[in-house]
């Protein structure tokens, strides 16, 4: 099984993504845990597997 290698670009996105991420999971006191469950959740949407979840402002219209 042959597995495709991100890009350059792919890999940075994901880079600063994470950054991002556990930024705000700190600053939002989340435990380790539910840290990587968040970035975990980030990979996926940026990697295509799962939709991004609106922010709840846009959704309550």
């Amino acid at each position: 099984m042959r597995v495709d290698r991100l890009t350059t670009e792919q890999l940075r996105d994901l880079a600063v993504d994470s950054f991002d991420v556990m930024n705000w999971a700190r600053r939002n006191g989340l435990k380790r845990e539910a840290q990587v469950a968040e970035l975990v959740r980030t990979f996926e949407v940026r990697l295509g597997y799962r939709e991004a979840v609106p922010p709840a402002t846009e959704v309550a219209s």
